[in-house]
């Protein structure tokens, strides 16, 4: 159901378009720090870092969606998620998010010789976004 205050919304990852929908807005984790995108934004690309997208849909309720990076892109009629990953609050494992925060938490703490500084810090930034979706999911997030 578009209507004039709503734009398409598309979520595109490595593998396949992962979702798509008419939106109200949609909050993004850019490099900058959190940005919306309202109808009738002007053209624009947007770099974004591993967090959480958050939708706002025609009938006012929340999805939240897991991101692992990527770019968002504001044309005149959609705007586009590119990202490496993304995933719904029903297809997170917790426990397994809750683990990989844990080692990465680890690896950056100890900071052993060989640790690869950058790519524990996404690990960690990856896991963080999942446990936050799976939060607002379970806590019904309005």
């Amino acid at each position: 159901m578009a209507g004039e205050r709503t734009y398409r919304l598309e979520v595109l990852t490595l593998q396949r378009m992962f979702w798509q929908g008419d939106v109200r807005f949609v909050i993004a984790p850019g490099q900058e720090g959190l940005f919306e995108v309202l109808v009738g934004h002007a053209p624009y690309v947007f770099a974004l870092k591993p967090g959480v997208l958050h939708v706002r849909l025609p009938d006012e309720r929340n999805q939240y969606m897991a991101v692992g990076g990527g770019f968002l892109v504001v044309q005149p009629d959609r705007t586009s998620v590119l990202t490496r990953s993304a995933e719904l609050p029903e297809e997170i494992d917790v426990a397994r998010a809750q683990r990989a925060r844990e080692r990465a938490e680890k690896r950056l703490t100890e900071r052993s010789e060989g640790v690869d500084v950058p790519r524990a810090q996404a690990a960690l930034a990856r896991a963080l976004a999942r446990l936050k979706v799976a939060e607002y999911a379970s806590a019904g997030a309005r």
